[in-house]
């Protein structure tokens, strides 16, 4: 396995859990009542799972790597993969305080909802694809065998260090949980 198919697979996993947001917000939209809390489980998953691990391997192992190899921070992929990263983290902030709101939702609530959910899924997509298709072809291409390897393993070391922490391990537990009741493909 590369380092390039071992985040794709991460991709695979975030985009089940995407789909169980989505369809959060069809059910929002058809006029039914979402569980809050399974909502706020889901942002926490992107924000631990999307973001402090997956986004994190990117950012302090692989994005490190390819400037090594003399790939421009300032411009092309990896500033449009940070800031993608940033953007992603402002619409998930906006879905975690739509999630831990204590009253309920007005009508004007929900289609908010329903549209950060729409520019949420739509820029994740759009991303998943940029970095399978484009950006990790070209990292590929660029990072010689022994540095991939090298990459892997360090991938490999990260997740089982997150894996150790209770939370973590029950976060994603939770997560499969959310799945089924919601659907995920």
């Amino acid at each position: 396995m590369t380092p390039f198919e071992y985040l794709g697979n991460e991709h695979h996993e975030l985009a089940r859990m995407l789909t169980v947001l989505q369809n959060m917000a069809k059910a929002v939209e058809a006029g039914a009542e979402v569980d809050r809390g399974d909502l706020d489980a889901v942002m926490e998953y992107f924000r631990e799972v999307g973001d402090l691990s997956h986004h994190d391997k990117e950012e302090t192992l692989l994005v490190p790597a390819l400037v090594r190899q003399n790939m421009d921070w300032f411009h092309g992929p990896l500033a449009e993969l940070r800031r993608d990263h940033r953007q992603e983290r402002y619409l998930m902030r906006s879905l975690r305080h739509a999630a831990r709101q204590t009253r309920g939702w007005s009508e004007e609530d929900k289609r908010h909802f329903v549209s950060l959910v729409g520019a949420y899924a739509d820029l994740m997509h759009a991303h998943f694809r940029k970095e399978d298709e484009q950006w990790f072809v070209e990292a590929e291409r660029r990072l010689p065998p022994d540095e991939q390897a090298a990459l892997l393993k360090s991938f490999e070391k990260f997740d089982a260090e997150m894996q150790a922490l209770p939370d973590f391990a029950n976060l994603k537990a939770r997560a499969l949980k959310l799945v089924e009741k919601y659907g995920g493909s």
